[in-house]
């Protein structure tokens, strides 16, 4: 069962995160979970349903935690009022084991859709 402390604002709502080299559209359900489609610069996509753990901290400022199948790891802080995300990324080095992993912070635009 997902995590959901004051699932306020963000859930039941879609947006779009435009990342430096990728375009997430994004649907945040009611149930706590999310389903997501990107497309990265290259024109490559990736879709995904995940379980949430959500935390929504003020009227605008909302933090959400997944794990996707594959191991990638993601934290985000969004900030509505702002249309800023913060996101951090984990995941294995291509060709290591899940114990080599990668980290990096991007920064993302972030807005609702309608």
């Amino acid at each position: 069962m997902p995590s959901l402390q004051y699932a306020g604002t963000l859930m039941g709502r879609e947006a779009v995160i435009d990342f430096p080299d990728s375009r997430a559209t994004v649907r945040y359900t009611l149930q706590g979970e999310m389903l997501w489609r990107v497309i990265d610069s290259q024109g490559k996509v990736s879709e995904g349903h995940e379980r949430l753990s959500y935390l929504q901290l003020d009227d605008n400022l909302h933090f959400l935690n997944w794990i996707e199948r594959a191991g990638f790891t993601v934290s985000q802080l969004i900030d509505v009022a702002q249309g800023t995300v913060q996101a951090f990324w984990s995941y294995a080095e291509p060709g290591g084991s899940q114990a080599q992993r990668i980290s990096m912070v991007v920064v993302g635009r972030f807005r609702f859709c309608g």
